[in-house]
């Protein structure tokens, strides 16, 4: 299957490595602008700088999920770099220590639901 993005804006979260990183290499190469968010700047920053070397149009924002304000920022600095925003991959997320969620404390559940949930609080 071969879907190309040309003039789209793509949002990916968690994209500093693995599937965020991944996926957000899938964008580029598809022809969208990509906006590569990650809590690790540093890492965030140079998998972007990484794509951008290849000639894909990227940025890279520095965005902790969990807290609202920054994922509004996140957002509203996509599209004002990019003029909009056609799709986003909410892919940040943790893993606390496995245990039943039953079992699990409840600040605990509360962190992971903060993170991998931010498409409920658009």
């Amino acid at each position: 299957m071969n879907i190309r993005f040309e003039n789209k804006v793509a949002l990916v979260t968690g994209a500093a490595s693995g599937l965020g990183l991944a996926t957000a290499k899938a964008f580029a190469e598809a022809g969208a602008s990509v906006a590569l968010a990650d809590w690790n700047q540093k890492e965030v920053q140079a998998a972007a700088n990484n794509l951008a070397s290849k000639g894909y149009k990227t940025l890279a924002v520095l965005c902790d999920v969990s807290d609202d304000a920054q994922v509004e920022a996140m957002v509203k600095q996509t599209v004002t770099t990019f003029g909009r925003l056609d799709a986003a991959y909410n892919n940040a997320g943790i893993q606390n220590v496995l245990a039943e969620t039953a079992d699990s404390p409840r600040d605990d559940y509360d962190r992971v639901m903060a993170i991998t949930d931010i498409s409920y609080r658009q």
